[in-house]
């Protein structure tokens, strides 16, 4: 018989310890199994902090949901060359400018390798109108998404777009249920930046996830889909004094609570 309030207590103090080891810093937690043994272990679940690109998560929401209902064509197709550039690194660098993809395709260059000039595109394509009204749909009440992914938002304005730990684990198990998101599913369980949530798990755990990160900003959030329990998690941080030791220390407090959910589960 799984002792659930032990659990829970274990849990918490993983938590607890993470959050204490922040300093001065912000640090927003919230972890809950979808099946299995059900806990929810949340610390200031509900503090708006700075969303960054976790917000491309709704982009892919938007852009699917959009498509649904047969309000936008997520195949029309786009020429590298005339999207916006970026002094940061970016995958559709590696593509001719002449060469063309689809808006489908930004959106998993996006996710996959959160992109920012395909993330930019997404965004226009949508309008901001249907972003808000995703976020209303999806019930993420205290979630704005103002600003966009140009290098003249990438710094104090980009600060502009905020969630909350509740917020984000909304808009991840909306997109786990979701039979027509199958593709953002796929995005993000090939995400490529890895050195968060996912960084020490065994290799064979795959996780579907997004990070976010601006300066002193370290976020992640996504659900761990370990063989024997599946994990929501949600990492939001805010005055980071190290941002690499911050995803780190993300990491280790996830593998020792996918730990104590599985093998306690086990009991």
């Amino acid at each position: 018989m799984v002792d659930s309030d032990g659990l829970h207590s274990a849990i918490a103090a993983q938590i607890e310890a993470f959050t204490t080891a922040g300093g001065t810093g912000v640090r927003s937690v919230l972890v809950k199994t979808l099946d299995g043994p059900r806990l929810t272990v949340a610390h200031r679940a509900d503090l708006v902090l700075p969303a960054a690109s976790l917000t491309k998560m709704i982009l892919g929401v938007a852009l699917f949901d959009s498509a649904e209902r047969g309000e936008l064509d997520p195949d029309e197709r786009v020429r590298i060359g005339a999207l916006p550039g970026t002094m940061y690194p970016s995958v559709l660098q590696a593509l001719d400018p002449d060469s063309t993809v689809t808006v489908r395709e930004l959106c998993g260059f996006a996710l996959v390798t959160s992109d920012n000039p395909a993330a930019e595109h997404v965004r226009a394509v949508l309008g901001q109108e249907r972003i808000d009204a995703t976020i209303k749909a999806v019930g993420l009440h205290s979630t704005t998404f103002p600003a966009g992914f140009s290098e003249r938002e990438l710094g104090p304005l980009g600060r502009a777009n905020t969630t909350t730990a509740e917020d984000m684990l909304r808009l991840v198990e909306y997109i786990d249920r979701t039979p027509h998101l199958e593709p953002v599913r796929r995005y993000l369980v090939n995400y490529l930046r890895n050195d968060r949530i996912p960084s020490r798990l065994d290799d064979d755990v795959p996780v579907r996830h997004k990070t976010g990160s601006l300066r002193g900003i370290v976020n992640d959030a996504g659900i761990v889909l370990h063989p024997v329990h599946r994990v929501a998690m949600v990492f939001l941080t805010e005055g980071q004094a190290d941002n690499i030791r911050t995803a780190q220390e993300i990491g280790e407090v996830s593998e020792r609570i996918v730990r104590i959910i599985t093998e306690g589960s086990a009991l």
